[in-house]
C-alpha cells in the first residue's frame, strides 16, 4: 500500500504558525502532500497542566481548540488538501520531530525570540527531511 506524503506543521497558534500552516497548505496543493498539523501536549512546559485532575479531558480540548483553529486559517484558501490534527504528548521539539520521520519537510513559524531559532536549528540537527521556517511571506532554511 503507497503512503502518501507528507508535510508536518508546527501547530501553537501564533501568528507566525498561521503563516506557517498556510505556507504548508499551499505547497502541499501543489505536490500531492498530507498536511499534519503537530501541537505537542506538553505538561511539563505548562503549570496549568500539572494541576489539571482530568488529562484526558484537557487534551481533548487542546485537540480541538486546535482543528478549530485549523478550519479558520484554512477557511478563505481554495484548495483541498488532507489535513490531519495531531497532539502528542511531549515537548514540541520531540513531538514535531517524531512526527517529520519521513515526511517531505517539516514547516515551523519564525516570531522573534531566541526560542523560535532554537527550535528551528534543534529540528535542522534532528530530522532527516528540510526544516523549513516561515514568517509572514518569508520562507527560509534555518542556519
Amino acid at each position: 500500500m503507497a503512503t502518501m506524503e507528507r508535510i508536518v506543521v508546527g501547530g501553537d497558534h501564533t501568528p507566525s504558525a498561521t503563516s506557517a500552516l498556510r505556507w504548508a497548505v499551499q505547497e502541499a496543493a501543489v505536490t500531492g502532500a498530507a498536511v499534519v498539523v503537530v501541537h505537542a501536549f506538553d505538561r511539563t512546559d505548562r503549570a496549568d497542566l500539572l494541576l489539571e485532575k482530568d488529562l484526558a479531558r484537557a487534551r481533548r480540548n487542546a485537540r480541538y481548540r486546535t482543528q478549530s483553529w485549523v478550519v479558520e486559517v484554512l477557511s478563505d484558501l481554495h484548495v483541498e488538501v488532507p489535513v490531519i490534527v495531531s497532539t502528542p504528548d511531549g515537548t514540541v521539539e520531540d513531538a514535531l520531530a517524531e512526527a517529520a520521520q519521513h515526511a517531505r519537510m517539516v514547516v515551523v513559524g519564525a516570531a522573534e525570540g531566541r526560542r523560535y531559532r532554537d527550535l528551528a536549528t534543534a529540528l535542522a540537527a534532528r530530522c532527516a527531511c528540510p526544516v523549513i521556517t516561515v514568517t509572514g511571506d518569508r520562507v527560509a532554511l534555518p542556519g
